[in-house]
């Protein structure tokens, strides 16, 4: 199994703006930096916590369909733009939607074979099978306020200690973030 980033991120959890009020800077001197902390400490928490918080486009690869049910480790999902295979005569083909559900709230989300319908056989190659599909919350404002809160405590405290080069969570973030957890 692995992910495959096809469309990455244009927006992020936490602005400038309230990163620097969070920290009380009040002049452009810091905000590259800050900038560049906004960035690694949501990429932190994203890697952490399997979690996509702003619109990107993924696939992921499996060498063939699961028994049951196909699982995103990622969450949120928005949507599911497709699944494809490759059969067994090397030729790729869609499962068209009408053959499938998907639980997309729940963790991990799901997408199911409808009753009657069995997963096609896949050839013998490597990633035969390709899930693409959209993550993040539809808008930065719909993001909840506690991971928001994680992703500002962690890049006060890379900010305030820069010489610290471990780049960890603080323990009030891992608290806040646990329930996040689901692998």
């Amino acid at each position: 199994m692995s992910y495959q980033l096809i469309t990455a991120k244009t927006s992020y959890a936490v602005t400038l703006a309230e990163a620097k009020r969070h920290l009380r800077e009040t002049t452009a001197d810091n905000d590259i930096y800050i900038q560049d902390l906004i960035i690694a400490a949501q990429a932190k928490v994203e890697e952490e916590y399997d979690l996509s918080l702003t619109a990107e486009t993924w696939e992921l690869k499996l060498d063939e369909f699961p028994v049951g049910d196909i699982e995103i480790f990622m969450w949120p999902v928005a949507s599911v733009t497709s699944v494809k295979y490759t059969d067994a005569d090397e030729a790729t083909q869609t499962v068209t939607s009408t053959y499938y559900s998907t639980d997309l709230l729940g963790k991990p989300a799901r997408i199911r074979p409808d009753s009657g319908y069995s997963w096609p056989e896949t050839g013998d190659v490597a990633n035969a099978l390709q899930v693409q599909f959209t993550t993040g919350f539809t808008s930065p404002e719909t993001i909840p306020g506690d991971i928001k809160q994680a992703i500002l405590l962690t890049l006060t405290d890379w900010f305030d200690n820069r010489e610290d080069k471990g780049r960890r969570f603080t323990r009030v973030s891992e608290m806040i973030l646990h329930k996040y957890r689901y692998r």
